[in-house]
């Protein structure tokens, strides 16, 4: 799993994710995810690039969104495949953070 940050405009940081988030994949990225959460207000996660999503995965993503949410901030997720969307949609995580075709959107989501 990989994970690469980019400060987009607006104060919104972009977070790419691509590889497998699997046990392996999310204790590859939990700390960065942890660092991010605790340092920025509105987070869009790219996942177009994630090919599979387990639990773990799961608790990565939503630690991270409570976090934010816990200090005023947003997040949103973008671009996911259709088995992650699936596994997003089944788990709830859309009643925390939104969930988003494009990142245009997923950006837009931010602000609303």
């Amino acid at each position: 799993m990989e994970l690469m940050v980019e400060d987009l405009a607006d104060g919104v940081t972009k977070a790419v994710l691509s590889g497998r988030m699997d046990i392996e994949g999310a204790q590859a990225v939990d700390m960065r995810f942890n660092v991010l959460a605790g340092s920025k207000k509105l987070i869009v996660v790219d996942m177009a690039g994630v090919s599979f999503l387990a639990s773990m995965g799961l608790r990565v993503l939503m630690t991270c969104a409570r976090s934010v949410n816990s200090k005023g901030g947003k997040m949103a997720i973008a671009g996911a495949q259709p088995g992650v969307a699936k596994v997003l949609s089944t788990s709830g995580i859309d009643q925390v953070v939104s969930v988003r075709d494009t990142l245009t959107d997923a950006v837009a989501a931010l602000s609303a």
